[in-house]
This record gives C-alpha cells, sequence and structure tokens, in this order.
C-alpha cells in the first residue's frame, strides 16, 4: 500500500505545473512525520491529498498561509471537513472527452452521470467546445439553441477525430452519494474551493457552469454508485439510448465495488462511458496497455477514455487534452 509520505509527494509533482500553492504544501507535507501521523488518523480514503488541502482552504487556510502551523493548530476542524465530505471536483472541461465519445451513438440520449456532484458534467450539450486539431485547426459545436455562455477548449492529438455533432439529449440525470446543491451556501462554496489556488482560468470556468446549472437545473439523485444506479437506470426513457458516464469516481471506491459497478454497467442494456486511471479497473488497465502502451511522453496523472470496457483514447485528467485515439 503507498504511505502517506509517498501519495503527498506525487500529488506535489502532479500539481506543480498547476498550482505552486498545493506543490510547496504537499511537499512539505510529505517531508513532515507529524503532519503525516496527524493525516494518518482519518480512515484510508480520507487522507487524499486534494481532500486534506481542500479541507484545510474551506477551513480558512489562505494560499499565502503557513499549511504546517495550519494543521497542527485547526487539525480538528480540519479533520471534521475531511470526514464529512468528499472530493467532488466537478469539472466541466470533462465533458470534451464525453462528447467525443458520444459521436458514434445515435439519439435520442438519457445520460445518466455517476458521481455526479453538482451536475455540471450532464450539461455537455449545454456548453461550446472549441476543438484544435493537431494541426492547429479550430473547430466550435455550439448548443442547439445557439452559443454558450462558457466556451470549453480541447486540444486533439494525432488520430483524435473532431466531434461535428451535438448529442440529442432527451433525459439526463445524476447519481451522488452526496448531491452538491447549488442553493446551499456551504455547497457551492465547497464546490468553489475545490479549484485549485492559481487556477484562474478554472474558477472561471465554474463560474459560468454554474449560472449555467442554475438555469437549466440537473436532476441529482442521492445514492450509492453500485446500488443505485440500476433504480436510477430503470427511470430512464424506453425509446432512449442510455449512456452511463463515469468521469473519475471508480477511484473512490474499494476494488471489488469497482469490479461490481463495471458489471452491471454493462449489463443495464446501453452503452458505458468511463474516464478513469489505467489501474482502477485491472481488465481495463490490461486492454488499455495493449493498445495504449506507457511511453517516455506519457504523464502519470493521465486517464483512459473507454468505452463498454474497450480503450478509445489517453486523456488529460481534466479533459482539456485528448490524444493517442484508437478508438471508433
Amino acid at each position: 500500500m503507498t504511505s502517506t509520505a509517498e501519495r503527498f509527494r506525487r500529488f506535489a509533482r502532479e500539481a506543480a505545473p498547476r498550482s505552486r500553492t498545493y506543490a510547496a504544501w504537499a511537499a512539505t507535507i510529505a517531508e513532515d512525520d507529524e503532519l503525516l501521523a496527524l493525516i494518518d488518523t482519518l480512515p484510508l480514503a480520507d487522507r487524499q491529498p486534494v481532500l486534506v488541502l481542500t479541507a484545510a482552504r474551506f477551513t480558512g487556510l489562505r494560499p499565502q498561509g503557513d499549511v504546517r502551523t495550519w494543521l497542527e493548530g485547526e487539525w480538528d476542524a480540519v479533520a471534521a471537513v475531511a470526514r464529512a465530505r468528499f472530493t467532488q471536483t466537478n469539472d466541466p472541461r470533462r465533458t470534451a472527452p464525453l462528447l467525443a465519445a458520444l459521436q458514434v451513438i445515435e439519439g435520442p440520449i438519457a445520460l445518466l452521470e455517476v458521481g455526479a456532484a453538482a451536475g455540471l458534467g450532464l450539461l455537455v450539450d449545454r456548453y461550446s467546445h472549441e476543438l484544435v486539431d493537431d494541426g492547429g485547426g479550430m473547430h466550435r459545436l455550439d448548443p442547439h439553441d445557439g452559443p454558450s455562455s462558457l466556451v470549453l477548449r480541447t486540444t486533439l492529438g494525432p488520430g483524435a477525430p473532431v466531434p461535428r455533432r451535438m448529442p440529442e439529449i432527451v433525459w439526463r440525470a445524476g447519481l451522488e452519494r452526496s448531491p452538491l446543491r447549488l442553493d446551499r451556501a456551504e455547497d457551492e462554496r465547497w464546490l468553489r474551493t475545490l479549484i485549485w489556488p492559481e487556477e484562474r482560468e478554472r474558477a472561471a470556468q465554474l463560474d459560468a457552469a454554474i449560472a449555467i446549472a442554475r438555469e437549466h437545473p440537473p436532476h441529482l439523485v442521492p445514492g450509492d454508485a453500485v446500488e443505485g444506479l440500476r433504480a436510477l437506470a430503470a427511470h430512464a426513457p424506453v425509446d432512449a439510448t442510455l449512456v452511463v458516464w463515469s468521469p473519475a469516481v471508480l477511484v473512490y471506491l474499494p476494488p471489488a465495488d469497482r469490479t461490481r459497478f463495471a458489471a452491471l454497467a454493462g449489463d443495464l442494456g446501453g452503452t458505458w462511458i468511463s474516464l478513469d486511471g489505467r489501474r482502477v479497473l485491472p481488465e481495463l488497465g490490461a486492454r488499455a496497455d495493449a493498445v495504449l502502451p506507457l511511453d517516455a511522453a506519457a504523464r502519470d496523472d493521465d486517464f483512459v477514455l473507454s468505452r463498454d470496457g474497450h480503450p478509445l483514447a489517453v486523456v488529460s485528467p481534466h479533459g482539456d487534452r485528448i490524444e493517442r485515439w484508437v478508438g471508433g
């Protein structure tokens, strides 16, 4: 099992290009035995670096603050938040790989997102998408009713097809163990705190996505990813193609539940589209290694986009880069 120190060291490396604050805080924690001992009092699932650092900021730690002093002085409050909340990074950029994977699926579509947080990932057809191909060409897809106030830009690597049409989504619902409701001030504050320090563009995108979600509120249902899936899927219209969308959520399930989820998602009679690390599901990881082998250019945190258990492409964790496409 990976130690807490190694998890924070790894996170410091991954965070460095995006947030110097998080990179510095994680590096500090990784080398401080007393802070590691505090974090190790949390349940294993609550020791995730993003969750711990977000909980610290939620309780008042500022980007210019000293993470060691804050955790030592405010640990009870930080731990309470880490135990009560979840990493619910609801990044609308992840809808770009969903859009790409939906291109071969005929509508109308019933979209069911697992781990939906505030439901922003259900609004793929409410956002404008700018797609930059490997030759530098710009392609744009707008919602059916015209350009959106949120424009998401995605870079396409060699071979990645340019999405040409918006999906026809006639039903959408999100399954989430603890839905984030935008009419609750603390839920919205948590969602905003999940944006890393220095990520100003991402914060602006979240602002725009929240405004769209207020205008088109997604239907969110509290429930377990495995136990609640079949019940929610039963409400989808029978004359629509069911698409189960699980972006970066299976990693938070115990391994046995991941396997159960994969079996269930493939047994509902629709299509399952996932976006996960290649080691989250061993069978999918083996397939990915065969058609998308790791190479010197691979990033530690890259995800694999798949459809019905078959790898399609390598994708950046937040969906703003799609490359090495091998799918149809």
